[in-house]
């Protein structure tokens, strides 16, 4: 997925048009709609506001390894579980192993 994807589907997650992700972002609208249409690549500044106006880190942005999560419940959930310590979090995903299993266990037999 392309950077211009990624700004794409972000936007589309916060059921933002590209007009009010220009406003909130402080970056002009034709700017971009031409980095959404890969046409031109955001500098550094202008991708530091589009992915605080999103509210995701640049990373993300850049990077290719991030899975996008469209249910947005769930997003919030697990982005509460990143900000807790490392105890609740084994804990956390110890409990979502169990129902992981206890679903695919309920899918075979059903």
């Amino acid at each position: 997925m392309t950077i211009a994807e990624r700004i794409r589907l972000y936007r589309q997650q916060k059921n933002l048009s590209q007009a009010e992700h220009a406003e909130i972002s402080d970056v002009n609208n034709k700017s971009l709609s031409r980095y959404e249409l890969d046409t031109s690549i955001p500098p550094a500044d202008a991708l530091k506001a589009i992915a605080d106006a999103l509210g995701v880190s640049t990373d993300s942005l850049l990077s290719d390894d991030n899975i996008a999560i469209k249910d947005k419940e769930l997003l919030k959930r697990f982005q509460a579980i990143q900000d807790m310590d490392n105890e609740d979090k084994v804990m956390i995903v110890k409990f979502l192993d169990l129902a992981i299993r206890d679903a695919k266990t309920k899918k075979a037999y059903a």
